[in-house]
């Protein structure tokens, strides 16, 4: 599958908040870029969950 890119824009304060993490917290990450769609995709997992929970 090959992957598509789009920028987004995000306030300051989180570039600052996420530049931070890649520097200083030792987890892995390498780039802003890896941050955001792990959070992402973290979100949708928990969207979905979330839907399936209010549906029953």
């Amino acid at each position: 599958m090959v992957s598509k890119y789009t920028n987004v824009a995000l306030p300051e304060e989180l570039i600052r908040e996420i530049d931070k993490v890649v520097k200083e917290s030792g987890l892995g990450y390498t780039s802003r870029g890896e941050i955001v769609k792990e959070a992402v995709r973290r979100f949708l997992k928990e969207l979905a969950e979330y839907k399936q929970i209010k549906r029953r």
